[in-house]
């Protein structure tokens, strides 16, 4: 999938008329209409609304459904998107979306809030970070590196582009994509928030986390696509993959109930903060990558303040000797730790969120790929 290739149709995507009716293909689900496009505007106000979403064909030729739910308030607001599930091992994320659709009362609502559970929907089926299509005997797919998709793209920028075209398209306002570190890692209570978009920024200090990076931009992320496209948008690190961790899935949704409050979607004060948490806001990330493989113990914890030099990890072969000694490239906070005692060469140890203010904006992702 060629990066440069999804920077020259974004504009193209979100350019033209917006979705005209919701389409319902006559299918029902778990009880949910099937729907190949999303108008709120032709949504019953004050209810909460459920549907499948139809998405790209499986190789067999049936498709790929991913489950949508849509609170409309009663009176008219903002439209705030909440994305759980864009990589299949982070389930934090999905657990905390949930959550606020099981709390929000849409007849008290001034606006419209959408929940997208898993989008990544063969990911989440395998609880893997990719998408693998039969292609070649199989191709591993980053699908928050395929966004906003392709119409004729492969199964995994397929369904991105349904998602842009037919149900993000026209009907939202604001997008939040809640992520976790992928399998083998473990993030700190962190936000990405696009550096040139002062209203992304203002949204990521709205989650109560100890980290704010203020990012450079990644195409292929929903969060790049939507702030490109004019939608204010974060992406959000809620720990560690594959399970619910309780203190985890409530920062996402004290994070999701400030976002609603401060839009004025529910009523009330919005609560704590990244200011409460006197968040540490950087601007790169530096990580530390085996040079050998072996068995490391780390000397730090997720969200510690190092300084350059300062020692991090050790590594030991099978017998127990040292084999290497890592430090911290730079002064900063710890953001990413490597959860598997167990490490290659190449892999990832640690990622240090780094203050540098590359000319006010954001500076790189360190080599790492977010």
């Amino acid at each position: 999938m060629v990066i440069r290739g999804l920077i020259g149709v974004t504009a193209a995507l979100w350019a033209g008329s917006v979705a005209a009716a919701t389409v319902y293909t006559g299918d029902t689900i778990q009880g949910a209409p099937v729907i190949s496009q999303l108008d709120l505007t032709d949504l019953a106000p004050g209810k909460m609304h459920r549907f499948m979403f139809r998405g790209a064909e499986t190789s067999t030729g049936q498709y790929w459904y991913v489950p949508v739910l849509v609170a409309k308030g009663a009176k008219p607001g903002k439209r705030i998107l909440f994305v759980g599930g864009n990589h299949g091992d982070e389930l934090n994320p999905i657990g905390a979306v949930q959550a606020t659709f099981a709390t929000l009362d849409p007849a008290k609502m001034s606006g419209t809030a959408i929940a997208l559970i898993g989008p990544s929907r063969q990911g989440v089926e395998n609880i893997t970070r990719t998408w693998t299509i039969n292609d070649l005997g199989g191709a591993q797919i980053n699908p928050n590196r395929s966004w906003p998709g392709r119409e004729n793209g492969n199964t995994v920028e397929r369904p991105n582009w349904l998602i842009t075209t037919k149900l993000i398209k026209g009907n939202v306002d604001v997008g939040i994509d809640h992520h976790t570190g992928g399998t083998g890692i473990d993030f700190a209570r962190f936000v990405f928030a696009y550096a040139n978009d002062p209203e992304s920024l203002k949204l990521g200090g709205l989650f109560p986390v100890d980290q704010i990076m203020r990012d450079p931009g990644l195409p292929g992320t929903l969060e790049y696509a939507l702030v490109k496209a004019g939608i204010p948008a974060v992406t959000t690190e809620l720990g560690g993959p594959r399970g619910f961790v309780a203190d985890m899935v409530q920062l996402g949704v004290d994070g999701n109930a400030n976002v609603l409050a401060y839009y004025g979607v529910l009523p009330g004060p919005v609560g704590k903060t990244a200011a409460d948490m006197n968040a540490f806001v950087g601007d790169d990330l530096e990580s530390v990558l085996a040079v050998a493989g072996g068995f490391v113990t780390l000397l730090v914890k997720l969200n510690d303040t190092v300084t350059k030099g300062q020692k991090i990890a050790v590594q030991r072969n099978g017998f127990g000797d040292i084999v290497a000694e890592y430090v911290s490239p730079a002064d900063g906070r710890v953001a990413i730790i490597g959860t598997d005692a167990a490490t290659d060469r190449g892999t990832e140890i640690a990622t240090i969120l780094v203050k540098r203010d590359c000319a006010g904006n954001a500076c790189d992702f360190g080599g790492i790929v977010p």
